[in-house]
């Protein structure tokens, strides 16, 4: 009797260890599963860093373009006539020899 009980006990305890194999592979993939969508190279972290990666690089290309803009202003400043001499009638109030200056200065009217 002692044999059909300790073959008895056998039988369970292969029992036993087949429901924690399935119990630890559930867990297993559980872990997989989150570290798949929660984790640091997950999913949604992946989704973030693109959606960055993209408004950086519209940042670049309007940089870019600014860059563009200002590198063919500096050229005109450097290079062209008409610009420098617009530059200097603006800022610094230069004329031609020969050109008359007219200024307008407006008065307040001061009520008493």
């Amino acid at each position: 009797m002692r044999n059909k009980r300790r073959s008895f006990d056998a039988g369970k305890h292969r029992k036993n260890k087949g429901k924690m194999l399935i119990a630890l592979a559930i867990l297993i993939n559980i872990y997989m599963m989150a570290s798949f969508f929660l984790g640091e190279m997950g999913f949604l972290n992946a989704n973030q860093l693109k959606r960055a990666n993209r408004e950086i690089r519209s940042e670049v290309v309007l940089l870019d373009q600014e860059n563009e803009r200002l590198f063919t202003r500096i050229n005109a400043l450097r290079n062209d006539p008409v610009t420098i001499e617009g530059l200097a009638r603006e800022r610094l109030g230069l004329v031609k020899e020969g050109e008359l200056v007219y200024e307008f200065i407006e008065e307040l009217n001061e009520i008493h």
